[in-house]
């Protein structure tokens, strides 16, 4: 009941603001439904915390939103199986960012260039708004974005007698400072490995959602500009000398081995792992008693001026069969830019893409630390994923990659081979 209060007050504070001027598409006894398809089913899902959204944007333009929502899995293929039928069906849908490019060339995605100005792009970060466009022409608009911090346990730290030096968005810790600290703090609390204590690892350990923030913070691209390539790209020095270092820390007995993605973030939350790369919603995971703290992304010794940081998270696109496109526009640019905008980010609490919410944060004294920190890094060290129309291919590759230098594989010899299997899965798509 009180969730379901907020969100009516914060309906009627975004009315009276007119934050975003939205066109009445519905004349006197006219009236225009739009049908949106998204993920979270349920009460705690976007199904529960949309609908005052949904009644304002209602009450402004007139035009009335039905929604779908389903599972995370269910989605992609209800999207799939709809937009590959040509089905008009449905309006306005909710794009994980991967897929952003496979929609847009497929045909799927209607472009929005059209609906959106120049100033409005402007008003994303930079790799929020690029992670939308494929190939010169911008398909999605961000709904919020996501970052990445350093997480450690202060409690384990204490015990060791490890005092975390002072550090700032200008003097960030490094990747090789953070590994020495782990080490001694491992040297001290768990000589013999009977504690089962991890040094250093990341959340998301062998997704390239992740992992490659590492040859990012090196200067290391993605994949080639067209999008089809790995070529030149991961076979480079950033790669290999990223990999190179993560491997020796899983070698030193820092990092681990034998977890997977979904059972890693349960050690830190468990108070077993001192430091931990992570979102911002890590603090909400703690299962122990420990405290915590969080800082900046570190950065590697001489590459102090190339921080990245992993992101990108759901945007909005237009059917390309839909009969409402432009009330579907109206619809989306209220969700990402308007007052609609405004209410997604304080019921959900999600990092912002927008430049003004994020510079709000960094300087309202109220704010966490956390999203403080979140808000800094989206707008100045985000670097978004590879954007290619066969992302899935992509990460399938270069997830495995990571998972085999973990593991010991030849660093060299395992990027010269996913070049080649990336390059294989290319060409059986493209046959």
């Amino acid at each position: 009941m009180k969730l379901k209060k907020m969100m009516a007050l914060m309906m009627t504070a975004a009315m009276a603001a007119g934050v975003m001027a939205v066109p009445a598409f519905a004349e006197e006894g006219d009236s225009i439904t739009l049908k949106w398809i998204s993920q979270g089913p349920g009460e705690t899902g976007w199904e529960g915390i949309t609908p005052p959204i949904l009644e304002a944007f209602e009450k402004e333009t007139g035009i009335h939103v039905e929604a779908e929502f389903y599972s995370f899995n269910d989605l992609f293929e209800v999207i799939e199986t709809k937009c590959a039928s040509g089905n008009a069906d449905f309006d306005v849908v909710s794009v994980d960012v991967t897929y952003v490019s496979k929609y847009g060339s497929s045909g799927y995605l209607e472009p929005l260039d059209q609906y959106f100005t120049d100033e409005d792009k402007a008003k994303w970060d930079e790799a929020s708004y690029t992670a939308g466009v494929w190939d010169g022409t911008m398909y999605a608009a961000p709904e919020n974005t996501s970052t990445q911090e350093l997480w450690y346990n202060k409690t384990l730290l204490d015990e060791a007698g490890i005092t975390i030096p002072e550090n700032d968005a200008e003097n960030r810790l490094t990747y090789e400072e953070v590994a020495d600290l782990a080490k001694q703090a491992l040297e001290k609390l768990d000589p013999d490995g009977s504690r089962g204590l991890i040094g250093l690892d990341f959340q998301q350990v062998s997704r390239i959602y992740q992992m490659n923030m590492l040859p990012n913070s090196m200067g290391g691209a993605n994949i080639s500009e067209d999008g089809y390539s790995l070529d030149g790209v991961v076979n480079t020095e950033p790669w290999i000398k990223a990999m190179t270092w993560y491997q020796g820390l899983v070698n030193d007995g820092i990092a681990s081995r034998g977890y997977d993605a979904d059972q890693l973030p349960d050690m830190f939350y468990s108070g077993k792992m001192i430091f931990m790369v992570g979102g911002t919603w890590t603090s909400t995971g703690m299962t122990c008693d420990d405290e915590i703290g969080s800082t900046y992304a570190p950065c590697f010794e001489g590459y102090e001026d190339q921080v990245a940081t992993s992101t990108g998270s759901w945007y909005f696109g237009i059917n390309s069969q839909s009969a409402n496109k432009d009330a579907a526009a109206e619809f989306i640019k209220y969700f990402t830019l308007g007052a609609g905008s405004d209410m997604w980010l304080e019921i959900n609490g999600d990092v912002p893409s927008r430049l003004d919410k994020q510079e709000a944060i960094v300087n309202d004294e109220n704010a966490s630390e956390i999203m403080k920190i979140a808000a800094y890094e989206a707008a100045n060290t985000a670097y978004p994923r590879a954007v290619t129309p066969v992302f899935g291919e992509y990460s399938t590759v270069l997830d495995q990659a990571w998972e085999d230098v973990r593991n010991g594989a030849d660093v060299e010899e395992t990027l010269n081979y996913a070049v080649e299997q990336f390059a294989s899965a290319v060409a059986s798509q493209q046959q």
